[in-house]
């Protein structure tokens, strides 16, 4: 049966030692301590801002296809500094049809009910969940070109720069986050980690001129398979002083049936208080 994909997304490699942002070799830390400990940090960090994409989706969610089409021109455009994660709501546009694999999580379905309502309109987007005059959500109609956003996002001067790497153990993999306060920030911060997938194949529904049609085998991208911390993320112990660089290694597993060629890692620092996301990074397996 034919495959159907709107995405044209490269398949990343399974590699030992994959590192989100290059640098030499020499640079980098060979880490010696307790995973999930924070340390000081000597790597080299860059200061590089990125942008969180958080799209709320479902394979019910008709229009969700035209979403994937401009997040994937949008990602075409910004590369590497635009970070993306698909959550499929708990509610009945997340629903699985025929039977097949539920892409739905419980951490994603806190954030959803957290942050919207049940009768909020699909698909929905947050970006480094900000807020318009520092009060309510901009919620993002994904389904629209919102480059402004994301270019507003991105001239600002990160507070704190992060890196991410992975390496591998059997089949067990480590995550090495790296942060360093470009600013000094006096405000709490939390450490959130994620698994997400490509190349999920589904049924999705969708629109098109005929009415309501369900694509078979539909390329699902960006999926939120697991969020490793706690939904909230773990607090980042670091005095907040600029030039502080903390690291800290979390383990990761990945369940049964998931690719790991396709899978990669999202890690992002938020406010505590707020849930803004100050920066992110991500890296493949």
């Amino acid at each position: 049966m034919k495959r159907f994909s709107i995405l044209s997304l490269l398949a990343a490699a399974l590699l030992v030692f994959t590192a989100c942002d290059k640098i030499a070799e020499d640079e980098y830390v060979v880490f010696a301590g307790a995973s999930g400990t924070w340390y000081d940090s000597e790597a080299t960090i860059p200061a590089v801002q990125r942008a969180f994409v958080e799209k709320y989706t479902g394979v019910r969610c008709v229009n969700c296809p035209n979403a994937d089409v401009v997040l994937h021109d949008l990602s075409e455009k910004y590369g590497d500094q635009l970070v993306v994660a698909a959550v499929h709501v708990p509610n009945n546009f997340g629903k699985p049809l025929h039977g097949e694999q539920d892409l739905r999580t419980e951490k994603g379905s806190t954030w959803f009910n957290t942050f919207f309502s049940p009768s909020q309109n699909l698909p929905s987007a947050l970006l480094n969940r900000t807020k318009v005059d520092g009060n309510s959500l901009d919620i993002i109609d994904p389904q629209a070109r919102f480059d402004d956003k994301i270019d507003a996002v991105l001239s600002a001067t990160p507070q704190v720069g992060m890196m991410l790497s992975c390496t591998r153990d059997g089949g067990v993999y480590n995550a090495e986050v790296h942060i360093q306060f470009n600013q000094s920030v006096s405000d709490a911060l939390t450490l959130t980690l994620l698994v997400v997938e490509d190349k999920v194949y589904t049924t999705q529904e969708g629109r098109t001129a005929d009415g309501i049609v369900e694509f078979e085998n539909y390329e699902q991208n960006h999926v939120l398979r697991d969020v490793v911390t706690d939904a909230w993320g773990i607090d980042v112990v670091a005095d907040g002083n600029q030039g502080t660089k903390r690291m800290i290694v979390l383990p990761v597993s990945l369940a049964e049936g998931w690719n790991a060629d396709n899978c990669h890692l999202i890690a992002f620092v938020s406010n505590k208080a707020t849930r803004e996301i100050v920066n992110t990074a991500q890296c493949n397996l």
